[in-house]
């Protein structure tokens, strides 16, 4: 009786650590922040003059066309251009709020990203 109070206990223990994971987000999800910080922070930071919601628009397209690519792609190409898309989004973040004082780390995001976004097919 004692092993079985053992196991249960053991178990229950197992059981309650299964539940902090984060929540899977999607490839669009993830294009949508991206895309909201990247024109936020080129609106700020960059003195874009391309209205915000055409500048989402345009980013996220871009992601949307190169989406069935990478799902026909190797193996993880879809995962390798989502944690792209996280490292920019970091970076840029990180920009926005020292109030555009810290430049983006180019070289974290072209060692995740690759020469010219490889890692998303070229898609920002």
């Amino acid at each position: 009786m004692g092993r079985l109070k053992e196991v249960l206990v053991v178990g229950a223990l197992l059981a309650g650590c299964g539940g902090t994971e984060e929540a899977q987000v999607s490839y669009t999800e993830v294009a949508e922040r991206t895309a909201s910080v990247m024109c936020t922070y080129s609106e700020r930071c960059g003195g874009s003059t391309v209205p915000y919601e055409e500048c989402v628009a345009e980013v996220l397209a871009a992601y949307a066309a190169v989406e069935p690519e990478l799902n026909a792609a190797v193996a993880g190409a879809k995962s390798g251009c989502v944690q792209c898309m996280r490292i920019r989004t970091d970076e840029l973040e990180a920009s926005l709020e020292s109030d555009c004082q810290r430049p983006p780390d180019e070289a974290r995001v072209r060692a995740v990203c690759g020469v010219e976004d490889a890692a998303c097919a070229g898609a920002p």
